[in-house]
């Protein structure tokens, strides 16, 4: 899956089509519910009417509304904020265009689904990615650290230790860090291995409460959509027995028999 950073990133105006897909179905985009948008300049924003330089793009504000699925009727609760932008131009002399709204989301009551993850994925691994996906507008450091606690379970579902040491061992038991999990797993998959330390150093940022940006969110999401895929997506395996497929009836698998060469 490729994600569109425009989709996770960017705002929207009411004229425009959402990049959404339906969290509950994923078979059709979502849209705003015709009369639920409401929305409102901040107190901040109204007193700076006042202000002699004054501007329409100077005004914020904050929104909700329902966004609804056409394909299976899901509604859907959003909040965010709103900016106005100047959009007047000049065409053949005559000034054309508006002041425009746009909406930047910051809560969903059920997040779309910024990746998908395979049938196989573990629960424990797939319902932590969906906390995430609830966070990532609104709390990006929490997200991030969704993302770290994700691949901490991905781990334990791969059967890599969490701990050294105990009863049977006549030593004291010690919890092994994220960090020496990853480099244990790297015993058998080396190159996933390096890709799990990346969104580990991503999930750190989260937990020590440094600057994470949504730009850093997606590249967890991406390297962790192309781990989940290698781990419970058997490509090279499904493509070989569909390649030899293909190669036995020495014609694409519609045709019962290619020609005879």
């Amino acid at each position: 899956m490729s994600i569109q950073p425009q989709a996770w990133t960017g705002e929207f105006e009411l004229s425009g089509s959402l990049l959404w897909t339906c969290p509950n179905c994923a078979a059709a985009k979502l849209r705003v519910k015709t009369g639920t948008l409401a929305d409102g300049e901040t107190r901040a924003s109204k007193d700076s009417h006042s202000h002699d330089g004054w501007e329409p793009e100077w005004i914020a504000g904050r929104f909700s509304c329902l966004l609804e699925c056409p394909h299976c009727s899901t509604d859907i609760g959003l909040a965010g904020t709103y900016t106005v932008r100047d959009e007047r131009g000049y065409s053949e002399g005559e000034e054309v265009g508006e002041y425009v709204k746009y909406y930047k989301p910051g809560y969903f009551t059920e997040a779309p689904r910024i990746i998908d993850l395979p049938e196989d994925t573990p629960d424990a691994v797939s319902s932590e990615v969906a906390k995430s996906f609830q966070l990532f507008w609104s709390d990006p450091l929490a997200c991030a650290n969704r993302i770290r606690v994700a691949i901490e379970l991905l781990l334990t579902a791969q059967r890599v230790n969490r701990s050294v040491g105990g009863p049977r061992s006549g030593k004291p038991r010690k919890m092994l860090s994220l960090h020496r999990r990853i480099e244990l797993f790297a015993e058998r998959k080396s190159q996933l291995a390096e890709k799990l330390m990346a969104i580990k150093w991503i999930g750190n940022a989260g937990s020590h409460a440094d600057v994470v940006e949504e730009g850093d969110l997606l590249d967890a999401y991406d390297i962790l959509c192309f781990v989940l895929d290698e781990l419970y997506v058997d490509r090279s395996k499904r493509i070989g027995a569909l390649a030899r497929a293909i190669n036995r009836r020495e014609a694409p698998r519609s045709k019962r028999r290619g020609p005879s060469r």
